[in-house]
């Protein structure tokens, strides 16, 4: 049995934590570990998602992981601090040794073993060649979607690589890019030559800015919540994306400029609910989108914090119980990410928030196409 390599610093100290949390069962809900993680440790949400992945890439935590490695949802399973390798693990680990993998391949790839439990050993040895084929195979192989790469080269199935973490591709070779859902579709609208561009978070929203007229101004893009921020960081400044990779512009109503264009035009601005999530959005789309702001339409959210008839607590029944409120404004300020007046939008709404949907279209219209607060000089 391999020793785990954990990278960040906080991992020992969340590992410990989640095993008190889980007890005897070493299972607790997504939803409900991170938040108590953050409360318990007094630490930015940030850094408890570093941890989460070191030790998810360790294979001491199972779950559904989404496009960052981090649980979507359901349950997370943390190892036993005395660790009894079960049948399907050691077989895994000696498929992929009698293929000759390097120890440290090994040790990343480990972390597939509970997708293979119920795999003959057989399987595992097609599974474990079919990989070390891959990984072999160079760039004319792999210029492809994942999905299509996948079903082609590992036994007809088409989510293998899917499941496979970043990490576990690039230990093996494989462009990271294959681990992506394909095809991706982005919902638009907005005029050939928009005056500016805005993301919106939830697909009601984009509806309902539509709705308002705004679209024959501006260029509008539904963000669906983190969605369009993985296509950024992934797409947006790689020239290299094989277009079976690139997304599929869906387009609602008017004839919008390509989604290249619409992104890297000089006013790109971001509206989504008025809540801490929507800043951690914010911030992902930022790091691929630098000249991101905030639109104006914050402005008319934010006395609506101030009136319990229009705004909400973090509670379950808004869906917000699992959101953090632990980060600090020097924590904030370390991501480089908020000018002045964001970081100022982001405290104010600490205890309360506002959904966008409750914005009305005439709102939207008048200020859809204007930055928040004052442009940033980062």
């Amino acid at each position: 049995m391999m020793t785990p390599t954990l990278e960040a610093e906080h991992s020992p100290l969340v590992l410990k934590e989640l095993r008190r949390i889980a007890g005897a069962s070493c299972r607790v809900r997504a939803s409900s570990a991170l938040p108590k993680l953050a409360a318990k440790l007094d630490m930015p949400r940030l850094a408890i998602d570093e941890a989460i992945r070191d030790l998810y890439r360790a294979n001491l935590l199972q779950y559904q992981a989404d496009g960052r490695e981090l649980p979507v949802s359901g349950y997370i399973t943390i190892s036993p601090e005395t660790f009894v390798a079960q049948e399907h693990y050691t077989n895994w680990l000696a498929a992929l040794s009698a293929l000759e993998f390097a120890p440290e391949k090994i040790s990343i790839l480990a972390q597939l073993s509970d997708h293979v439990a119920d795999l003959q050993f057989e399987d595992m040895a097609i599974l474990a060649s079919g990989l070390k084929k891959l990984s072999q195979a160079g760039d004319t192989t792999t210029n492809d979607a994942g999905f299509n790469v996948s079903a082609k080269h590992l036994m007809g199935g088409s989510k293998v690589l899917s499941i496979m973490s970043r990490r576990m591709l690039q230990a093996i070779n494989l462009p990271t890019r294959l681990h992506n859902s394909s095809p991706k579709y982005v919902v638009c609208a907005g005029p050939n030559s928009p005056t500016a561009t805005l993301l919106i978070e939830n697909p009601r929203a984009f509806e309902n800015a539509v709705q308002s007229g705004l679209a024959r101004e501006v260029a509008l893009i539904c963000s669906f919540g983190f969605g369009l921020s993985y296509l950024g960081q992934e797409w947006l400044h790689s020239k290299d994306t094989p277009e079976s990779d690139c997304p599929v512009m869906i387009v609602r109503c008017g004839e919008p400029p390509t989604l290249d264009q619409m992104l890297k035009a000089s006013n790109v601005f971001m509206w989504g609910d008025l809540d801490v999530a929507a800043f951690d959005i914010y911030i992902s789309l930022k790091s691929a989108i630098p000249h991101l702001r905030l639109s104006k339409i914050y402005e008319a959210m934010t006395p609506m914090l101030r009136n319990p008839q229009t705004s909400h607590p973090y509670a379950k029944l808004f869906e917000k119980d699992g959101q953090t409120i632990s980060l600090r404004r020097s924590e904030m300020k370390q991501a480089k990410s908020l000018n002045e007046a964001a970081l100022s939008l982001w405290h104010s709404c600490q205890h309360r928030a506002v959904d966008q949907e409750a914005v009305d279209e005439s709102t939207i219209l008048a200020l859809g196409a204007l930055p928040y607060g004052n442009p940033p000089t980062n």
